[in-house]
């Protein structure tokens, strides 16, 4: 039988850690959003225009700045 993997409990992660956390989420929002911008972009049909390709990267820091999804995946929690 495999041992399972000793992790500290979830009160004692360091700021550091819970930094490292905020970021992959926050990285991940990101991501999504701009593939979901990319994905409307195609049903929109004039994908041409040279300021459309601007439009999932400024989707994505607008909806950052105005403070997220709200999706608290948990990322930097996994195994614990």
């Amino acid at each position: 039988m495999i041992e399972p993997v000793n992790t500290p409990a979830a009160g004692a992660a360091t700021p550091a850690a819970a930094s490292k956390q905020d970021a992959a989420s926050k990285g991940f929002e990101q991501l999504l959003v701009q593939q979901l911008a990319q994905a409307m972009l195609k049903t929109a049909g004039d994908t041409g225009n040279q300021y459309a390709s601007l439009l999932p990267n400024a989707l994505a820091d607008a909806v950052e700045q105005g403070g997220g999804l709200g999706l608290d995946l948990g990322l930097g929690q996994v195994g614990s």
